[in-house]
């Protein structure tokens, strides 16, 4: 057991030490690309906009259905059809109108995550994949075994020496990509 110790507390540190790394702020990454901050705006946008519409539907779905059967008093275990069963026929049919709303909604809030989804892989994804695709030639380039984004690191991290933080060096190299347009 001694031995197995002695061997991890010699090797170790030769393991560690022959690694090369860095580290990048990814957030100034991506928002020295204007088009990313303007991309990512606009699907914010848009989803806040959508949860507002879906949101605000839904209430007013929920307020119409508590006045419909507020008069009949729903016991705490009692299904839909259960009180379906003590209503008149006019409010059974506006229930059944409200459960109809109610799909429609959420057949509207799964379109609305399709557009947004397909937003993000039209807008986002490739500005991610180039800022990746110049990240990973530079660790090759370099002869880095790994680049961590110091945004994921922080609440770990006890020490980096500041002349690891390549953050500039990649902004630079995706600048030169975006004017040669390669």
């Amino acid at each position: 057991m001694k031995k197995f110790i002695l061997l991890i507390c010699i090797v170790f540190p030769m393991f560690v030490n022959g690694q090369k790394t860095a580290y990048l702020y990814s957030d100034s990454v991506l928002l020295s690309i204007p088009r990313y901050g303007i991309q990512a705006t606009k699907l914010d946008s848009l989803k806040q906009s959508y949860s507002k519409e879906i949101d605000a539907k839904q209430t007013t779905l929920q307020q119409e259905y508590e006045k419909l059967v507020k008069p009949y008093a729903p016991k705490e275990n009692e299904t839909l059809p259960m009180l379906k069963k003590r209503m008149n026929a006019i409010d059974t049919l506006s229930l059944s109108a409200l459960v109809d709303e109610s799909a429609l909604i959420q057949k509207k809030k799964v379109s609305y995550d399709r557009l947004l989804q397909t937003s993000y892989a039209q807008e986002i994804q490739p500005i991610l994949d180039r800022v990746s695709a110049v990240i990973r030639e530079y660790a090759v380039q370099n002869n880095l075994s790994a680049i961590y984004s110091m945004e994921q690191l922080r609440a770990t991290l006890v020490y980096i020496d500041p002349k690891q933080n390549i953050t500039s060096i990649i902004i630079g190299r995706l600048k030169k990509r975006e004017h040669t347009g390669g």
